[in-house]
């Protein structure tokens, strides 16, 4: 256990993950568009011209070495570092080379498997879930689970990476959630680790919002989603103070949820879950007519209603949690379905991209492209 940290050193590490990520974006920018490590856009991206995608190696390397200048980490936190280096380093070999999704996800397995390994870090209990006491999981069963949970939000932050600071926006959420629960909870290690990605990541987007400079990759997004999945793990996971299992669901819904629905509808039509489609929630929001940078203020706003139930509603009971979040996330992709065919309906027969004959809103992408972005 790390000593108690002032708000003075809280500070500190903020500040020098923030001026490090700062500083390295513009750099590794220059070199991806040296080394021509750009990513290109196609008929599924949204993005209208080559963008440099390494933007992940400046998250990395502030939060680690960050963490590793101020502190003497105890085992917990070493846990998680480890496993950082190698998700890592999968992910930037696949924004390099391009890893095949089974490849990626045995780079992601092995971290988290290092992650529980050296840092005995594994889901033990759902806390009272379905109001009929808590839910404790014998070891044959916790393996496994914790790998299935922390892989799919994992990938859930990087399905969710497809507009200008979408992901990051949803992760600085999240982490300012999580650096509140972990107050609440007086818990240090979950405290630091939140304050160091907040401050990485902040200075990411600078450069990240749109129009996006440069993107995170699978590097960042993947970090990110493994930090995010193990602080959670961590506030819940026994200890004094510690927060409902069901209470960081909610901050990191709005991903999880997404990642649910597109991959049961791939199966659903008979496809590969990780086949890649334009049927994401910010695809929804485009299809439906709103510009590339409303569509973020609208998923961030998502974002931060989740944040807040979870923050304000936390020693609520967790079946009203759970259940309350299951409700409101399928009627809100049931009336997003809904829309989407009302304005299909709407459209002329003889103008495919309008609505009762009225041209589509010219999006931010489509201004940004013509004034050079």
């Amino acid at each position: 256990m790390i000593p108690a940290i002032t708000p003075i050193g809280l500070s500190y590490i903020f500040l020098t993950a923030l001026f490090a990520s700062l500083i390295m974006v513009p750099f590794l920018q220059r070199l991806c568009i040296e080394r021509k490590m750009l990513d290109l856009p196609d008929e599924r991206k949204v993005h209208l011209h080559a963008v440099p995608r390494l933007g992940g190696v400046a998250i990395c390397m502030s939060f680690l070495c960050t963490l590793l200048l101020y502190l003497v980490l105890p085992r917990g936190m070493c846990g998680i570092l480890a496993g950082v280096l190698i998700i890592f380093a999968t992910g930037l070999v696949d924004d390099i080379y391009g890893l095949s999704p089974l490849r990626k996800l045995f780079g992601e397995v092995c971290a988290v498997l290092t992650t529980m390994l050296i840092g005995n870090l594994y889901i033990r209990t759902l806390g009272d879930l379905f109001g009929l006491g808590e839910i404790v999981l014998p070891l044959w069963l916790a393996i496994p689970f914790t790998v299935v949970a922390i892989v799919g939000v994992v990938n859930a932050f990087n399905l969710i990476d497809g507009l200008d600071g979408l992901a990051g926006g949803i992760s600085v959420i999240s982490l300012v959630a999580f650096a509140v629960l972990a107050f609440q909870a007086g818990n240090v290690e979950v405290l630091i680790l939140c304050v160091a990605l907040l401050g990485a990541m902040l200075g990411f987007l600078k450069y990240n919002f749109f129009p996006a400079r440069i993107f995170m990759g699978d590097a960042g997004s993947l970090v990110v989603g493994f930090v995010i999945s193990f602080l959670a793990l961590s506030l819940t996971q026994g200890g004094a103070g510690q927060v409902q299992p069901v209470v960081p669901l909610l901050v990191v819904g709005l991903p999880v949820a997404d990642a649910v629905w597109v991959m049961a509808s791939r199966l659903c039509a008979g496809q590969s879950p990780f086949a890649a489609d334009r049927t994401h929630v910010h695809h929804k929001f485009l299809a439906l007519g709103f510009e590339h940078c409303h569509t973020v203020i609208v998923i961030y706003s998502i974002s931060l209603f989740w944040a807040a139930a979870a923050l304000f509603l936390r020693d609520k009971p967790a079946v009203l949690l759970l259940g309350g979040y299951l409700v409101l996330t399928l009627l809100s992709y049931v009336a997003l379905g809904f829309l989407r065919s009302w304005r299909h309906l709407l459209r002329s027969p003889g103008k495919e991209g309008s609505a009762m004959g009225m041209p589509e809103p010219v999006s931010c992408s489509m201004v940004a492209n013509r004034t050079g972005r």
